[in-house]
Order: C-alpha cells, then sequence, then structure tokens
C-alpha cells in the first residue's frame, strides 16, 4: 500500500474515474466506447483490489467510513458501463 508505483497508479485511475465518462460523451464517438469500457473495468478490478488490500492491510479499515465511501465509489462505476 505505501509503494510510489501503487500509489501512482490508482491516483491516475482516479482521475480517470472522476473525468473518463465525462470526456468519452464529450469528445469521443460511439466506436470508442469499448476502450473506455475496458478502462472502467480495469479501474473497477484495481480499486476492488485495492479495497481488498486495505482490509487486510490498514486496522481498523473494514467497515469504517472511508470502506463503505470506497464500496460505493467503486460499485458506481458499474454506472458507467
Amino acid at each position: 500500500m505505501d509503494y510510489s508505483v501503487f500509489n501512482f497508479f490508482i491516483t491516475i485511475i482516479t482521475i480517470y474515474a472522476l473525468f473518463g465518462d465525462d470526456s468519452r460523451v464529450l469528445f469521443f464517438n460511439r466506436p470508442f466506447d469499448i476502450y473506455f469500457d475496458v478502462i472502467t473495468l480495469i479501474a473497477l478490478f484495481a480499486f476492488t483490489f485495492e479495497i481488498t488490500i486495505s482490509v487486510y492491510a490498514v486496522k481498523g479499515y473494514l467497515f469504517s467510513f472511508f470502506f463503505w465511501l470506497d464500496v460505493i465509489s467503486t460499485l458506481s462505476l458499474i454506472l458507467d458501463l
């Protein structure tokens, strides 16, 4: 969890999760939707992996406010597919 490469990857995926679907609608045509869906699936798996690792690595994370915040935000990516 403290590796800079992992944190950088999660940061990039987070930026994509925030702005990716809006960028797709604004700047791209329908043929590009599959690429955005693949990136969204990668983000969904990355965030699920991060939650799973955090449950084991961070004491008190399970069922905390941040746990539920992460779960809800990760599940919201399903709406982008």
